[in-house]
């Protein structure tokens, strides 16, 4: 009896199944053998996988501060092409003016004069000096009373007197003629200090003085001569000063002494490199006879020969405020304690990243 069409198909579907059936098992026994074989691997896959998902997190996460600091470093790196550029024009052109005489030497057409310039800073210093002293006591008796008293306020108590300039419109200008927080580069630090002269000293007897002195001068003029050495150890300060750019100035705020304002009181108008006084003289000189801040500077520095090129903003004195340096060089601590100085990341950075010179 033949065979019914349906059966026979039932018996094709049951040995295909059985087949597929059998094929899924050995590919599940290979994929498994597979990954115990390669676990590792795919363990490590799966760690970078996570490790890159976090990098993506956090890169979205500070996107704004990298924006911040792109900008930052854009605008510094501008600031530092132009410096360079207006140094490397000002070369060129000397360069022009040199090779131009030099021709005309050559033609015959001009003689090379040697011309020294020498500034005679002894009395204008003084002059000035005079010129603001008169120019504060010629004012008004109440408008004088109020800009003194100013003064005298915002070196104590670190004081900007605000509320006054609208009512003595005068009072600006003095302060930024005598107090060093309000005057401008290089004269400008950030400390309320009183300019000493024949006037505010009277004013300052009535306290105690912590007396400071500030100098400036150009790094160019700082650096090694080949020719000339220095004649005396640098402080580690003024050397690392001369990494700045040749059109650059350096300026320093040096303790000197304290006192009460009285003429005799001596001051250390000069340290050593190990912050020790090498120059001392009475305040009388440094406040009358000027250049004798020059000097010391100059002298320090290893090259008495800048005298001329040496510059100051006559000396300072805090009122009955006793600032940290002060506190630091009267207990005669160690000059590694004194030459301590906070860090500038900023600074350091954009020098590493080329951005400084």
């Amino acid at each position: 009896m033949p065979r019914r069409h349906g059966a026979i198909e039932s018996h094709v579907h049951h040995d295909i199944h059985e087949r597929v059936k059998k094929r899924n098992k050995s590919r599940l026994e290979r994929f498994r053998k597979y990954v115990k074989e390669h676990r590792e691997h795919f363990r490590t896959l799966a760690e970078l996988i996570e490790l890159q998902d976090r990098a993506i997190e956090s890169y979205a996460k500070y996107k704004s501060w990298l924006q911040v600091l792109r900008e930052f470093f854009y605008d510094i790196l501008y600031e530092h092409s132009i410096k360079r550029i207006h140094h490397l024009f000002d070369r060129a052109i000397r360069f022009i003016e040199f090779m131009s005489l030099l021709r005309d030497f050559i033609a015959g057409r001009a003689r090379i004069l040697f011309e020294v310039e020498h500034r005679m800073f002894f009395a204008r210093d003084k002059v000035i000096t005079q010129v603001r002293d008169e120019l504060l006591m010629s004012l008004p008796q109440d408008v004088r009373d109020a800009v003194l008293n100013a003064l005298i306020k915002a070196s104590t108590g670190k004081y900007e007197p605000k509320e006054l300039y609208q009512q003595y419109p005068q009072l600006l200008f003095f302060l930024q003629r005598y107090i060093a927080y309000f005057k401008k580069y290089p004269c400008a630090r950030k400390t309320y200090a009183l300019r000493l002269t024949p006037v505010t000293i009277h004013l300052s007897k009535y306290y105690s003085n912590t007396y400071y002195v500030l100098r400036f001068i150009e790094v160019e003029d700082m650096r090694e001569d080949p020719y000339l050495k220095a004649s005396r150890s640098i402080d580690f300060y003024f050397m690392s000063a001369t990494r700045k750019p040749y059109e650059d100035i350096m300026n320093t705020l040096t303790y000197v002494g304290s006192g009460t304002a009285n003429y005799s009181d001596k001051v250390a108008l000069a340290r050593d490199d190990l912050r020790r006084e090498l120059t001392k003289a009475p305040l009388r000189r440094a406040i009358l006879q000027p250049h004798w801040i020059r000097r010391a500077f100059a002298k320090i520095l290893g090259k008495p020969e800048l005298y001329d090129s040496a510059n100051h903003c006559s000396i300072y004195a805090i009122l009955s405020r006793k600032p940290k340096s002060a506190k630091l060089y009267e207990a005669g601590v160690s000059h590694r304690l004194l030459r301590k100085r906070p860090r500038r990341r900023i600074k350091e950075a954009t020098f590493y990243m080329g951005f400084r010179a």
